[in-house]
């Protein structure tokens, strides 16, 4: 199994800001479903706002999702076939204290566990835990989190935590454990693109954005590797 995992090296600087996405086709695409279980430490607002941010990066490219808060449930795995992997339109995500592993010693917010090259699993996790401490490491960046109001923090993790899990998605939409250079799947994100207002770094690019939306049509593709 592989895991792939969103991880942040801290930075005192500014993203550099990309273009506009071109907006998205409009032929129809089928919402994802996604069922959300959470820990007793992780409010229902913090989650909501989690979804809000994941969803404002991926509805430029005309993908929804259904979020419904309900406790783990059961669900056949994903398999590859001939005619390349099926991705269904359901995923599981889970949000709580896990650490996880991350590459060089850095702290995870989020993984997706591969089967074998081109087969996610149909679940992925968020680590509330990872994310709080990375706050506490980032008051360079956005003052000591200690003294904020919690309606403050939870704005804070609610946007590291949104565009983990929008990444995250994008490996599992993609079918691949490949990273880009920019935009939402590149391998290494600052604290000032996690943590700051503008998600403006957070691009799907046309080709991914084709890509998903055939894979949710059902149209058979050949997944990335």
């Amino acid at each position: 199994m592989m895991l792939i995992a969103t991880t942040i090296a801290i930075a005192l600087f500014a993203s550099t800001a990309f273009a506009a996405a071109p907006a998205a086709s409009t032929t129809a695409v089928p919402p994802m479903i996604v069922y959300i279980s959470a820990g007793a430490e992780v409010s229902v607002a913090l989650v909501s706002r989690i979804c809000a941010e994941a969803e404002a990066i991926w509805r430029p490219a005309g993908i929804t999702f259904l979020w419904r808060r309900t406790p783990r449930v059961t669900a056949a795995s994903t398999v590859a076939t001939d005619d390349g992997p099926f991705v269904p339109d359901t995923l599981r995500l889970t949000i709580g204290a896990e650490r996880g592993s991350g590459r060089d010693g850095r702290l995870p917010l989020g993984w997706i566990v591969f089967d074998a090259a081109t087969a996610p699993q149909q679940d992925i996790y968020l680590s509330h835990r990872n994310a709080r401490e990375m706050l506490e490491n980032a008051a360079g960046v956005v003052g000591i989190s200690a003294q904020m109001p919690p309606a403050q923090r939870d704005i804070l993790l609610a946007r590291a935590m949104g565009r983990a899990l929008a990444h995250e998605l994008g490996h599992y939409l993609l079918a691949s454990k490949v990273h880009s250079e920019r935009g939402l799947m590149k391998a290494i994100l600052t604290a000032v693109e996690l943590f700051g207002p503008d998600a403006s770094a957070f691009q799907i690019d046309a080709a991914q954005r084709r890509t998903v939306a055939a894979r949710l049509r059902g149209e058979p593709l050949v997944a990335s590797r």
